[in-house]
């Protein structure tokens, strides 16, 4: 697995290095606003990690500093880059994991939550993309998705995976019940799903050089349009549409 990029590191967690107050925070973060930590049977990070299948703390480079603003284009080093320095303190957490029956069908979730200091410069990016490409090319998954509950950072999240190739799928509603109060009652959550799949990890460089990523309201409406000429294609095999002239359709 390759674990570093241009400006980031990834150190997988174990007992060694889970202990650490802002590991703590994040991990509080993400029982409140991730599915798949909120879900876990036990609800402590390092039992967390040890069900995934990647669970990593994602580090500065050693030569990057937090105000220095990354360049645009990410690029993956060589292999051969293998004593990466990097610095002390932990700025984020990046996961992989699936359930036996998702495994089974080559298929993972993944999330990922940066420290707010450290937001807006591209950290995330880089590291959802070292993940994403140990999934793909390590472990020969064929999907990925990324899960995101109705709250106030779900935009910004999914703008991330948008950025990276991701394609909205749809939302289950009420779908997750939400414990609040220390588990005493509960809110039931929506929650939108976002999937790429391996041939569109394998073309996203030629996908990324068609411009900007689109918005949500673009994949939403690019989505909404195909199906619905899916449906007209279908309608028209199936002889439920008659073309008329148009005069016929005003009478």
């Amino acid at each position: 697995m390759l674990t570093h990029s241009q400006n980031v590191v990834l150190s997988p967690l174990d007992f060694n290095n889970c202990q650490n107050a802002l590991l703590d925070v994040l991990w509080s973060e993400l029982t409140e606003s991730a599915v798949e930590p909120m879900q876990a049977p036990i609800p402590y990070l390092i039992n967390f990690a040890e069900d995934c299948l990647l669970c990593a703390i994602v580090m500065l480079r050693g030569n990057i500093r937090v105000e220095d603003q990354p360049s645009s284009e990410f690029t993956i080093p060589s292999e051969q880059d293998v004593d990466i320095p990097y610095e002390d303190e932990p700025i984020g957490l990046v996961y992989v994991t699936a359930a036996p029956a998702q495994s089974e069908a080559q298929e993972a979730n993944i999330g990922i939550i940066i420290a707010e200091c450290h937001q807006r410069k591209g950290f995330a990016r880089e590291a959802v993309e070292l993940a994403l490409s140990w999934a793909f090319e390590d472990l020969k998954f064929h999907r990925i998705q990324a899960a995101f509950m109705n709250d106030a950072q779900k935009d910004r999240a999914m703008r991330l995976f948008i950025g990276q190739g991701f394609t909205h799928e749809g939302t289950r509603r009420r779908s997750v019940l939400k414990p609040e109060r220390g588990g005493m009652v509960g809110v039931w959550k929506d929650v939108t799903y976002f999937a790429m799949l391996d041939t569109e990890w394998s073309l996203r460089t030629v996908l990324k050089h068609k411009g900007p990523p689109p918005t949500l309201w673009d994949e939403m409406f690019m989505r909404h349009t195909k199906e619905r000429e899916e449906m007209v294609k279908w309608d028209e095999k199936h002889n439920r549409i008659r073309k008329v002239s148009s005069t016929e359709t005003l009478r």
